[in-house]
This record gives structure tokens, sequence and C-alpha cells, in this order.
């Protein structure tokens, strides 16, 4: 078994400005597994604030430990130490792999249907002119991401509502109090295009500041991502929100998420299924098991000026996976 690592760095097409960050650059980590003359390959998305950065997962990668590439689960229970992204990055390269030997779409190997998901694009926090230019360049997506970070922001969020026919989801990424969320929760679902708001409040806050804001945004549903990191976090958080946000590089991968979308459904909650500014492989990972979620959230490669992969189409927020063995993206 030959083991690569390769950092990547990707541009977004304008600068990705959330409430806590903001940046057009982002490194991206590739693991390739080379065996009989096949390749799996899996994509890490790295972040600081879940405390990883590129360098170190791809030394964390270097030191991956493969005895059986066929015994998936065995692998990754070996491999567990590894940071959530660098283990997702090897979780999806071991499916890759295997699909492609069988002959299969990933998808098909995990007894799924081929998924066709329509997936919101995000509208990164700028001044309201930029927004709306942007949000406008956008005619045709069914579902807009406004992402906020203040009371100007809830503003923008209005004005694209008029200005757009779209579904508008809100993400604050932790921006608000718990004083003062359950105010914008109750301004944002009055917006008759708002159909969901995701975090409001810190994760620190913990479920029954969530809950608050839950009860004052109805019927809107509300979101944890920030929260529900993998399976774990979901039983405390029932109740409390409407749904979880899955997302591979937070829990550690395919397997991992596909526990939290069942887990979220025995507590009746809805599910999400998000990523980080990934290229057209991280989100050919994800989008194996989009069929099983009520939210996709996919656009990553869509943000991106220069996606080193391809394979997947898009048109107006719509993912197109091919039916080739594997995951279905393959370098330029």
């Amino acid at each position: 078994m030959k083991i690569g690592v390769e950092t990547l760095t990707v541009h977004t097409r304008r600068t990705f400005t959330i409430a806590r960050s903001s940046s057009d650059t982002f490194e991206r980590v590739i693991l390739t597994l080379e065996e009989g003359g096949t390749s799996g390959r899996g994509e890490a998305a790295p972040t600081s604030y879940y405390d990883q950065d590129a360098a170190g997962v791809a030394a964390a990668l270097e030191q991956t430990r493969i005895n059986d590439a066929w015994d998936i689960e065995g692998t990754l229970e070996e491999n567990g130490s590894l940071p959530p992204s660098a283990l997702s990055a090897l979780d999806s390269a071991l499916h890759d792999l295997a699909a492609k030997r069988l002959g299969f779409p990933v998808y098909r190997l995990l007894g799924l249907a081929r998924p066709e998901p329509v997936s919101a694009y995000t509208l990164a926090i700028a001044d309201l002119k930029t927004t709306l230019r942007e949000a406008k360049r956008r005619a045709g997506f069914p579902v807009l991401k406004v992402k906020v970070g203040g009371e100007e922001d809830l503003e923008t969020a209005r004005a694209v509502a008029e200005a757009s026919d779209a579904t508008l989801w809100v993400d604050a990424n932790e921006a608000f109090s718990p004083e003062e969320a359950p105010e914008v929760a109750r301004e944002l679902a009055a917006v008759d295009s708002v159909r969901m708001i995701e975090q409001p409040v810190a994760a620190s806050a913990g479920p029954e500041a969530l809950r608050v804001v839950t009860e004052a945004a109805r019927p809107v549903p509300v979101i944890a991502d920030e929260s529900a990191i993998s399976a774990r976090d979901v039983p405390r958080l029932a109740g409390s929100v409407t749904g979880v946000n899955v997302k591979l590089m937070k829990c550690g991968g395919l397997r991992r998420a596909l526990e939290m979308v069942h887990v979220a459904r025995a507590h009746g909650m809805l599910v999400m299924l998000g990523c980080m500014v990934e290229t057209s492989l991280g989100v050919a990972a994800a989008a194996q098991i989009s069929g099983l979620v009520d939210f996709v959230d996919l656009d990553g490669a869509m943000l991106l000026a220069n996606d080193p992969f391809t394979g997947l189409g898009y048109e107006k927020g719509r993912i197109y996976l091919p039916k080739s063995p594997g995951l279905g993206a393959e370098p330029l």
C-alpha cells in the first residue's frame, strides 16, 4: 500500500467572511491510497476553530497505519486518534478505493440510490451592495444561505429576501448572545422566505440557550452546527434544536456521519449535511449520503476559483454525481 499526502492551496472567488473569520485562501490536505494499480483519495479540510491546521493534519496522515484496506471499520478504529478532518480523509480514501475495486460508485457500496442533491449557495458577510449583487448573480439558485454576524447583517438578509425569489437560510456561526438571539430569531422568522436559522448562539452557551431561541423562531427550524460535532452530541440537543448539521470534517468521515444521521432520526430531528470550503473531492464524499438528509449545504467547490478536482457537475445548486466507480472526483 502506497500512502501519499499532498497539501493544496485553493482560493475562493470572493473573500469568504463569516462571523468569526475572513479569508480567500484555504489549505487542503489530500490523502491518496494506492494498491494494485488502483488509487483512492480523500480530502481533509482542517480549520483553526477545531484546533487543526494543514501542517498538523498532513503530518498525522503520514503516520496512517493500514493493514487491510478492505477492512474499513478496522482501519478507521486503528487510526481513531487522527484529527477528525484527517480521519475523514482516510475514511473517504478507503471508500473510494474499495468502490473502485468493486466497480461501483460509493453510494452503491453504502446501499443507497444515486443522489442528485440541490445545495444552498452561501452569501458571505459583506456590505449590502456587494451581497445584493452576488444574490443577483445567483438568480435561479433555489436556496441562498446568508451569513450574518450582527444587526446590520439582518438588514442585509431582509434586503436579499425582497430582491430574490430564493428560499433563505440564515447562518450566524454563534454570532449572537443568548440574550439577544431570541429577538433576532423572531425577526428572521417574520421574513417569509427564511426557512432555517443555523447556530445563532455559541456552542458554549449550552442546549438551554438554543432551546430558548428555537421556541422564539417557531415555526422556522433552528439547526445546531458548532454544537453538534459527533453522534455523541446529538441526544443532549434533542428538544433544544430542530436538527443538526452533519459535516464529515467535524465528525470524522462517512461512517461517523451516518451514525449522526441515524441518531438524529432516532430523536425525531431534522438533518442538514454541510461542508467547509472544500474541493469537489470533499463535496463528492459528503454528497454520497445526501439523499438521507433534509437540508443540503455542499457548495464548497462552487465557491472556489480554482477547484483542483473534476467529475462532478454543478448547475444552479444541483450537484450531479457521475456513475463511475468510487467517489466520482478525480484530479484535473
